[in-house]
């Protein structure tokens, strides 16, 4: 290992708890593992990540580790994009959602940084999204496991950020339940690759690279972060009949990704008896949607990205190499 490519640099939220550990963990782990001294680098409320990162790709580093929560990994993500540095993650978050879908240990900084250091490197899609808000003005971001339109984003947005630090992703329970009481459909209307538009009133719109949530729920069980895919969800769910069969496909899910065939012949039940689901599953290249009448709250990666009125997202196939487990 070159003197270059054994440099590693932690990209750290310094405002998450555990600091302390994390720096004299990983010191230990960069011993063991044959890296240079760690070099810890803080974000910052102006820059989450994104310069930081490029600044670390720019010196050289071999492998950049990105500690911190969903908001962290994206953006350091986003400044590794267009190098072939792998990122590592020490989730230090309340969704820690790529840490779930990529089976990085949760709540074990140790085993977070043994995987970082020591594990292999994986190519991983790369969500790209542009967006126009409320006020008219055009943003462009990454995402590595989802973004939405509607009852979701509400949801986030409606969390407190107190409770979430106490309790972990127990404290969107209550947002969930308040957002369910007062959401409302939004009209959307939306196409993928070249197809037809759809016109819907749903409670949430959702494009997804990978699809497991908090707590092992599974969303999109045929979503996989490295198929060049997006997969797109429209929950439409009305009443109780409707929130009923929404909440039975879910859990299907849930109980069902990993036996394929066995879901597939449920799948195929559903088509014979022609179910009506108020749950939409589509898979494509590219998604464009532009929300009708007013604008729609939006999150990308469960972090509050404001209101949308349009949007559209593609893949960058494999643009992200991620440690992962041997």
């Amino acid at each position: 290992m070159s003197t270059a490519s054994s440099r590693v640099v932690l990209i750290y939220n310094p405002i998450k708890s555990g600091v302390d550990e994390l720096k004299r963990r990983a010191v230990v782990r960069a011993e063991q593992h044959g890296w240079t001294d760690p070099v810890f680098v803080e974000t910052t409320e102006e820059d989450p990540g994104v310069g930081q990162a490029r600044a670390a790709a720019e010196a050289g580093a071999g492998l950049v580790i990105a500690c911190g929560g969903d908001g962290t990994v994206r953006s350091v993500a986003q400044g590794l994009l267009g190098t072939t540095i792998p990122m590592g993650v020490v989730p230090l978050g309340t969704g820690n959602l790529l840490a779930r879908n990529l089976d990085i240990p949760l709540d074990d900084v140790d085993g977070a940084l043994r995987v970082a250091m020591g594990g292999r490197s994986r190519s991983v899609d790369l969500g790209e999204v542009r967006y126009t808000d409320g006020e008219g003005a055009t943003h462009e971001d990454v995402f590595l496991v989802m973004l939405g339109a509607g009852m979701d984003a509400d949801m986030i947005a409606g969390t407190d950020d107190d409770l979430k630090a106490r309790v972990g992703w127990l404290a969107y329970v209550g947002s969930f339940a308040n957002t369910l009481l007062r959401g409302h459909r939004i009209k959307v209307e939306y196409s993928l690759d070249e197809g037809e538009t759809t016109y819907t009133k749903a409670r949430t719109l959702l494009v997804a690279n990978c699809g497991m949530l908090q707590a092992g729920m599974v969303l999109l069980p045929d979503a996989v972060i490295d198929d060049g895919l997006l997969d797109v969800l429209a929950l439409r769910a009305k009443g109780v009949l409707g929130w009923t069969q929404a909440v039975y496909v879910l859990a299907e899910h849930t109980f069902l990704h990993r036996l394929p065939a066995i879901r597939k012949r449920v799948d195929a039940l559903g088509r014979e008896r022609h179910v009506t689901r108020p749950v939409d599953f589509l898979q494509g290249n590219t998604m464009r949607a532009t929300v009708l009448e007013k604008p729609a709250p939006f999150q990308i990666d469960g972090e509050d990205a404001g209101d949308v009125t349009e949007f559209s997202a593609w893949i960058k196939r494999r643009g992200l190499t991620v440690r992962v487990g041997i």
